[in-house]
């Protein structure tokens, strides 16, 4: 189980071969190329790099391109994903190499991302709170289909939610992961998923199943209420809060 206090804390799940050194992936991280986030790709490798990390999963809103060029530069891993807002609410994808549409339907989202040889990750799948989050009912019908569980959100206000989202898991025999969903730079690196070096994503699939969830402290609700004031600019005052609007009525299905 997570601790809840502000140390270090570790998810414990089925014990990894310690012959094999393992890695600290942010498995959860946003960039400028999402429209509601102003970190560029420079400040995140400088992040990245304070945080003590060997590599992220980079899951913009509707985007792929920030992965694509910071996997081409960055001096650590990166793993291209994206967060896509589907008619059912949010999917993630990893290992992928090309953009998929939003408002697509959960299904068709995930037929998308496996053809691209990609996995279907579920991120903050039942924290109340978090606009966009992907229903529950719509998560029960495609849980066959889901190949990783977001267990720890950094920004998820709840850790009750976290938690019930790693009993979900289990119950189905999904593994688990943790990311920061960071969007601000201090954000990078306050979760993160220690697992065994891998070099594929069939090696990231079959270890990611023994990792660790690991996290410092929740990032205070304040942080992603001002992802709005981000917002703003790129979108204009009144299209920002219809699309938090429309993002928080999700919740209630």
């Amino acid at each position: 189980m997570i601790s809840q206090d502000c140390r270090p804390a570790v998810c414990s799940l089925p014990s990894m071969d310690r012959q094999h050194p393992t890695m600290r992936f942010d498995l959860h991280v946003h960039t400028s190329y999402s429209y509601d986030c102003f970190l560029s790709l420079e400040t995140l490798a400088a992040a990245v790099r304070r945080a003590n990390l060997d590599g992220l999963a980079v899951l913009d809103h509707d985007q792929i391109e920030g992965a694509l060029r910071l996997r081409d530069t960055a001096p650590f891993r990166v793993i291209v994903g994206e967060e896509i807002g589907t008619a059912d609410g949010g999917i993630g994808a990893l290992f992928i190499e090309q953009r998929i549409p939003p408002h697509l339907s959960a299904e068709e989202t995930i037929s998308r991302i496996h053809e691209q040889n990609g996995l279907v990750f579920i991120p903050h799948p039942l924290s109340r709170r978090v606009p966009g989050r992907i229903a529950e009912r719509k998560l029960l019908e495609i849980i066959d289909q889901v190949d990783l569980v977001e267990g720890y959100n950094a920004r998820a206000p709840l850790l009750a939610d976290d938690l019930r989202a790693q009993e979900l898991a289990a119950r189905y025999g999904i593994p688990v992961a943790a990311g920061s969903d960071a969007h601000f730079a201090r954000e990078v690196g306050r979760a993160w998923t220690e697992i065994e070096d891998f070099e594929t994503r069939e090696e990231f699939q079959r270890k990611v199943r023994y990792a660790q969830l690991r996290y410092t402290r929740k990032t205070p609700y304040a942080v992603p209420l001002a992802t709005v004031l981000v917002m703003i600019p790129a979108l204009g005052t009144l299209r920002a809060l219809k699309t938090v609007w429309r993002r928080t009525l999700r919740l209630a299905g």
